[in-house]
């Protein structure tokens, strides 16, 4: 670099000093101090999640009475029990680069399905219930089957599908609802409580429900971080033709993904029956924004490729407690969904730049 010189019959040479400078700035290495922490915050996720989660219930813990009871944090994980269920699938939907909107009315026409076998039919609903997953597989091949099979985009087929079997669940229903007579194990087992003692002669009532999600978050965790299943779903959406040209059948995984969420639409579909001891065919109405919501704010990206089940739990808990907490508030549930809508739009924007971000800077 040519050293700068004041000239003495007109003072300092502005344009050359100024050209010295952006020179040295180019020649200085760049700051990378911030792009590191946002790639670390980047890669872990899911400890972001429950940090968020965390202040949102230390929150409403400092500005509500009730929100530390017993009853209103089970209550919480109780009604995020079912979206929880479905959220799984749609996990592995979105990594896969896909998306569902037909959840929820497969849901609503699934648990109408449930109320038709047990109280038109009469079975058991120990019996209707494997009957209704089934149903929930046949429904993910139908939505798949349109999408890989004839190419039309996930986005279409699942939105008329989102119509479609709304209006079937009020066709075959009478627009009734079903509702069973007599008692069985199965009514306790879904819409009663695990007793556990803590000792002292006190015991700690769980929602049923709440224990049916344990296993469907613990296995769906274990197969999408460490089965060559999950690895497939993840180079999928990452990189569709990549993966296929590694061997991967991406037209089998992509069709997989909508069988294993509309079957989870069965199984979600079952215990909400015995739960509320009843088949409307309304139910699921909205279920589908909380399902994907609780995905999306988990970091799972609309993109494919990225994802953990961990985080979904994480996402569905978050909107869970700012539900609960508005209502503790003393509004209605519209405004918790009002809230969770701005916070999926919040945290997609967020994703969004830092990913730009990251690329940018070649992270």
């Amino acid at each position: 670099m040519q050293q700068v010189q004041d000239l003495p019959d007109r003072g300092p040479d502005m344009d050359a000093k100024t050209l010295a400078v952006l020179t040295a700035a180019a020649d200085q290495p760049p700051d990378v101090s911030t792009d590191r922490l946002l790639a670390r915050l980047s890669r872990n996720r899911d400890l972001v999640l429950f940090i968020i989660a965390a202040l949102i219930f230390l929150f409403f813990s400092l500005t509500t009475s009730t929100f530390l009871r017993e009853f209103n944090l089970l209550n919480i994980l109780r009604n995020t029990s079912l979206i929880t269920i479905v959220a799984v699938g749609m996990t592995f939907v979105l990594i896969a680069g896909e998306i569902d909107l037909s959840v929820g009315s497969a849901y609503g026409v699934l648990t109408v399905l449930m109320g038709m076998l047990v109280v038109a039919v009469g079975l058991s609903p120990w019996l209707a219930m494997p009957i209704v997953i089934l149903a929930g597989a046949a429904v993910g091949l139908f939505n798949g089957l349109f999408i890989v099979g004839f190419g039309i985009p996930s986005f279409i087929v699942t939105l008329a599908m989102l119509a479609g079997f709304r209006s079937l669940a009020l066709i075959i229903s009478g627009e009734r609802p079903f509702t069973p007579r007599g008692t069985d194990v199965f009514y306790d087992l879904t819409g009663g409580n695990m007793l556990l003692p803590l000792g002292e002669d006190r015991v700690l009532h769980v929602p049923w429900l709440i224990i049916w999600m344990i296993p469907v978050v613990v296995i769906g965790g274990i197969v999408l971080a460490y089965t060559r299943f999950g690895y497939h779903v993840y180079a999928t959406g990452g990189n569709r033709e990549a993966a296929r040209d590694t061997g991967i059948n991406v037209a089998r995984v992509r069709l997989s993904v909508f069988v294993l969420t509309s079957a989870l639409c069965g199984l979600a579909a079952a215990l909400v029956f015995g739960y509320l001891h009843a088949a409307a065919p309304t139910t699921g109405v909205g279920f589908e924004f909380r399902v994907i919501g609780a995905v999306v704010v988990g970091g799972t990206a609309l993109t494919g490729g990225r994802g953990s089940i961990l985080g979904t739990l994480l996402g569905a808990v978050i909107i869970g407690m700012i539900t609960g907490g508005m209502v503790l508030f003393g509004y209605s549930q519209n405004v918790g969904d009002m809230a969770t809508g701005l916070l999926i739009m919040v945290v997609g924007s967020l994703d969004l730049g830092l990913r730009r971000h990251l690329r940018s800077r070649a992270w």
